[in-house]
């Protein structure tokens, strides 16, 4: 079956074909959603005659890899938002709109990429003339002169054309042989996102919306390009079919993530892990898509040697998906907090907490926490006054890197501390005294200690009472 067959010719052929009335008004929110979508690639989207979406893209080849990628690109875009095209690449958007015709009509399979304008005036010259968009006007005329082809009305004399046909056909020629200038009005982005889609039918599994989705989210790229934004975080919401009296008739599941992005595959890829761990309170037959938490977009450059910024950038995307999947309360970044006490010198939190970290904590107005100068130790004590300090290498760390849980009280022997054998300082004392601004004051007297097998240790003692503590083991 041929396009512009008949009704009667299509029924005759298919008994079972159902026919629907066209839409102008969906074909044209179609159009507008399409072209959101490919604003991705270039600012500079047109609407033509024909259900044809017209792209400049001579600025951004580079970009993109060049004209095979870009089209391939280009293409991918348009079927995932659920369409099919038939693309050509030409030099003019008049010249680009007929090649295009060309293929759409089957009047030639050739896959047109027309980079030189030569080129496109044989090309051009070899098309029929009824592809022209003034070829329906004027189809009889264009016969009894024996005109077939595109060259065949290039080569009558200017002035008969003006005068069967008017200004219009030559005015076209050479706008579509880039002879002449051919400006356009350029489709406007709307200042905010929200886009919405009808479901063909009803869906009862989260993971099967993500083909849906995915129309949506090629649009918000789009509109983020055009923007020159990005994006951290949106909202997707679920239109139910009413399957009792009381089930709701929206949801929503919302979306957000540390470092801005407008990456479709990395939003989609989100969606995805998200969609999976949801379950539907109903069937949805419709989905919009909106998303308010915009943001400037820095581009990555693009340089000789990698930036720490780029590092940083996957690092972040790498969280966010391991977040995505485990869930974000269980992946935690250790941080080095400005407090002396050991068991509040370091701190997990969530990686999303972490990159929107709160300044530290300071004391109150008061007494300053301190540590003793090493060789200058505070008053002395009777316990340290009874220890040796033999002559052995000592840690080269400050601090252990294995801390307890909770410090273990220890057990005398005489006057030293017992770990399974007795302990020997090694070291001065180091008082830290801190907390008293949140209720958790610490008086302590630390040691590095070891004991006969070489086995070395941290531990402190308390000054109001005098009990030792293990607080951490040394490798």
């Amino acid at each position: 079956m041929q396009p512009g067959a008949t009704r009667a010719h299509a029924l005759a052929l298919a008994p079972g074909l159902v026919l629907l009335e066209a839409d102008a008004a969906r074909e044209q929110r179609a159009f507008e959603a399409l072209a959101l979508a490919l604003l991705a690639y270039t600012p500079k989207v047109s609407f033509a005659q024909s259900h044809t979406l017209l792209l400049e893209v001579g600025s951004g080849l580079r970009l993109f890899g060049g004209v095979r990628a870009l089209l391939a690109k280009v293409s991918a875009t348009v079927a995932s938002c659920g369409h099919a095209a038939r693309i050509a690449c030409a030099p003019t958007a008049w010249g680009a709109w007929t090649l295009a015709q060309a293929r759409a009509t089957r009047v030639s399979s050739r896959r047109w990429h027309v980079l030189k304008e030569t080129t496109l005036a044989r090309a051009l010259d070899a098309l029929p003339v009824g592809l022209a968009p003034f070829a329906a006007q004027h189809e009889q005329a264009l016969t009894q002169i024996g005109c077939a082809t595109l060259g065949d009305l290039r080569r009558l004399p200017r002035d008969g054309i003006v005068r069967r046909f008017g200004d219009g056909v030559l005015a076209w020629l050479a706008q579509a042989r880039g002879e002449a200038p051919d400006p356009r009005v350029w489709f406007a982005a709307p200042p905010s996102f929200h886009a919405s889609l009808e479901l063909q039918a009803r869906v009862e599994s989260a993971e099967a919306l993500l083909f849906a989705a995915r129309r949506l989210v090629m649009q918000l790229a789009g509109w983020l390009a055009a923007q020159h934004g990005a994006l951290s975080g949106f909202e997707l919401r679920l239109e139910h079919e009413l399957a009792s009296r009381h089930a709701p008739r929206t949801s929503s599941l919302a979306l957000a993530w540390a470092a801005p992005s407008r990456d479709p595959e990395h939003l989609l890829w989100l969606l995805r892990e998200k969609l999976n761990q949801t379950e539907l309170i109903a069937p949805v037959i419709g989905l919009a898509l909106v998303a308010d938490q915009v943001s400037e977009y820095a581009a990555p450059t693009d340089t000789l040697f990698p930036m720490p910024e780029a590092s940083e950038a996957s690092i972040t995307q790498l969280f966010e998906r391991i977040g995505a999947r485990v869930g974000e309360q269980n992946v935690l970044q250790l941080f080095v907090e400005d407090d002396h006490r050991p068991e509040h010198a370091m701190s997990a939190r969530t990686w999303r907490a972490s990159a929107r970290r709160a300044a530290p904590r300071k004391p109150r107005e008061g007494r300053k926490g301190a540590r003793a100068p090493s060789g200058e130790p505070p008053e002395s004590t009777p316990a340290q006054s009874a220890f040796d300090l033999p002559e052995v290498p000592l840690p080269s760390q400050p601090r252990p890197a294995w801390l307890l849980e909770k410090p273990l009280k220890l057990a005398m022997r005489g006057d030293r501390p017992v770990y399974r054998r007795p302990l020997k300082t090694l070291t001065r004392t180091e008082r830290i005294e801190a907390g008293w601004w949140d209720g958790e004051g610490v008086e302590r007297d630390y040691y590095v200690a070891a004991d006969d097998q070489g086995r070395m240790f941290w531990l402190y003692r308390e000054r109001i009472g005098g009990q030792w503590y293990l607080q951490g083991l040394f490798g």
